[in-house]
């Protein structure tokens, strides 16, 4: 895995925090004033570079990477 701390937005970052806290992604659109979509588009984003299957194991990734708290 190539530095995901450099290839992680801070939306993604943000999102899959927020995420990994046991938000779902309509509650985490409020909280921005944005969509539900876009949010699910910033996790999937997350996933991908992660290289995970589950915003789940992403979110554990990020964690043990240091990625986000």
């Amino acid at each position: 895995m190539t530095r995901p701390l450099e290839r992680l937005t801070h939306a993604e970052r943000t999102c899959l925090h927020l995420a990994a806290s046991g938000q779902a992604p309509e509650a985490i659109a409020e909280q921005f004033g944005g969509d539900p979509d876009t949010v699910d588009t910033h996790l999937a984003s997350a996933r991908r570079k992660l290289m995970a299957n589950t915003t789940i194991e992403a979110a554990a990734r990020a964690l043990k990477l240091g990625l986000i708290e």
